[in-house]
């Protein structure tokens, strides 16, 4: 643009302030990238490499050093041909299925009970509730090793029996479901603690008012406001119980030996791989469980969802 007297008006300024505008508009898209940045690269080089690696691995027959033969399906054929993985798989439904539902209502009603007024001291009862969770695996599991042990262990002391609690495999089977309860019982205690605050308390109150008694607010209210956390610890121990390990082996197992096949839990499928030098079978037994967990989620989700929309009509 030439102004009256020749000279050209300067069309820079706006150009330059368009460019600077431009520029931090892409330094605010990319800063929070670059924050997770590490976390990126940590989950692509410690989590999702190894994942596709093992899945790559599954196909094939390798010891750990010289050469690995393509095998195709056949080391997920092998597996799921295998007796052992049928019964391993039993034992780890029935640790799930016989854990889950006696621990979630002993959390949610203990999350209840101490949310109300009636309850003292309750920066001293939560610590305690979650003190089981925080103590290591292997000790808990030795603990109870002696406490149900037959000849000297308190449980038979108590009742003034010798009940062969873990030499007879279906007795031994209950202890673990025992032990897995006593554990995880104060951790889901914090998040249905912590589920139950997220509640207004003048939704309560109204219902109150209008009459509703402590039962018919606790199922038309507390519990389907609830239905979210109650799908993701449902979900979370599934999860938790398709990789159970240690409880069973400690309990069960002897001088350093995994758990006898009667009680053995899926893992300990992958161990022995592992053990006898098969990385692809033992690859195969993993992602097998992988689909596993995915199909138990799926079907949690299903479930859940389902009931929210009869809840809803």
């Amino acid at each position: 643009m030439v102004e009256a007297n020749g000279s050209i008006a300067a069309a820079a300024p706006p150009l330059v302030g368009q460019r600077r505008r431009r520029r931090r508009h892409w330094g605010d898209t990319l800063a929070p990238y670059l924050f997770i940045l590490p976390f990126i690269v940590a989950f692509v080089v410690l989590f999702l490499g190894p994942a596709l690696y093992s899945l790559g691995l599954s196909f094939y027959r390798y010891k750990g050093y010289g050469a690995a033969h393509f095998l195709g399906w056949s080391n997920y054929l092998a597996t799921l041909r295998f007796h052992a993985f049928w019964s391993a798989l039993g034992n780890t439904i029935f640790y799930w299925v016989a854990h889950v539902v006696p621990m979630m209502v002993i959390a949610f009603l203990l999350a209840i009970f101490v949310r109300t007024k009636f309850v003292p001291f309750k920066s001293v009862i939560k610590p305690i509730l979650f003190v089981p969770n925080i103590v290591a695996i292997v000790a808990a599991s030795l603990v109870f090793q002696n406490l149900f042990g037959t000849e000297y262990g308190v449980i038979n002391w108590l009742i003034g029996m010798k009940i062969p609690w873990l030499q007879d495999y279906g007795l031994a089977r209950w202890v673990v479901v025992v032990v897995l309860v006593w554990r995880n019982v104060g951790f889901w205690f914090v998040v249905f603690l912590a589920g139950l605050t997220s509640i207004s308390p003048e939704i309560e109150d109204a219902a109150r008012v209008d009459g509703a008694t402590t039962w018919q607010r606790l199922r038309f209210i507390t519990i389907p406001l609830m239905r979210n956390i109650f799908l993701f610890a449902f979900v979370i121990d599934a999860i938790n119980s398709f990789q159970l390990f240690t409880e069973p082996n400690v309990l069960m197992g002897r001088a350093g030996e995994l758990a006898n096949e009667q009680v053995a839990p899926l893992l300990n499928l992958l161990v022995l791989n592992l053990r006898s030098g098969n990385f692809g079978q033992a690859s195969a037994v993993s992602w097998i469980l992988f689909v596993l967990i995915a199909i138990a989620s799926f079907v949690q989700f299903r479930l859940f969802k389902s009931g929210e929309g009869e809840a809803s009509e």
